[in-house]
């Protein structure tokens, strides 16, 4: 029976280990287009990081010490094995935990804002491809940060930055979250 569950607590661990190798590659598949100016209430970072890295820990433990797997027989394997997974556990499960309570936010009717911003500055990246993207970056009307966004080539080559201001349109939730829905009208005055 002890040989059984320790045979069950092995394959339980191999699969915490495969979920937490996925869950590195979730926030790059699910891109949101509409950037979070502010968080929700209350901040979920730190209790979900601590649980994702205890069950890593814990997972690590398990796998290093498999009598029919060869990850034990290096003293360095063991020990990149328990620093790796615990941390990408915790990275991973903060970021989909982030991904989960922004769907949640928004999923109800929430009120829409206007907010006039000043532009602080373009940029351009270029794929290795050869696709080239333009990006605005503005001053975040909720907060006191930057945020920035893509656009088209268009608006890229008529905005300046520093001279002018965009009108955004804002979406609130009622746990304080707020997110970038989608620039209204450039060129405006500034307030």
């Amino acid at each position: 029976m002890d040989h059984r569950r320790a045979k069950l607590l092995h394959i339980g661990a191999l699969i915490v280990a495969v979920i937490g190798v996925g869950l590195l590659f979730v926030p790059g598949i699910l891109v949101d287009p509409t950037p979070m100016l502010a968080k929700p209430d209350p901040d979920r970072d730190i209790p979900l990081g601590l649980l994702g890295f205890s069950v890593g820990l814990w997972a690590a433990y398990r796998i290093t010490t498999m009598p029919y797997l060869q990850v034990a027989s290096r003293r360095w394997r063991r020990w990149a094995l328990r620093i790796m997974l615990p941390l990408w556990l915790c990275l991973g499960l903060t970021g989909l935990g982030d991904q989960i309570v922004e769907a949640i936010s928004f999923r109800h009717m929430n009120s829409f804002q206007e907010a006039t911003v000043l532009v602080v500055g373009k940029e351009t990246s270029t794929t290795r491809r050869g696709r080239t993207f333009y990006d605005a970056s503005v001053v975040s009307p909720v907060g006191e940060n930057v945020i920035e966004f893509r656009v088209d080539q268009d608006v890229y080559s008529r905005i300046e930055p520093n001279r002018e201001c965009v009108t955004l349109l804002i979406e609130k939730a009622s746990n304080n979250a707020a997110r970038l829905v989608k620039p209204l009208r450039w060129k405006v005055r500034c307030p």
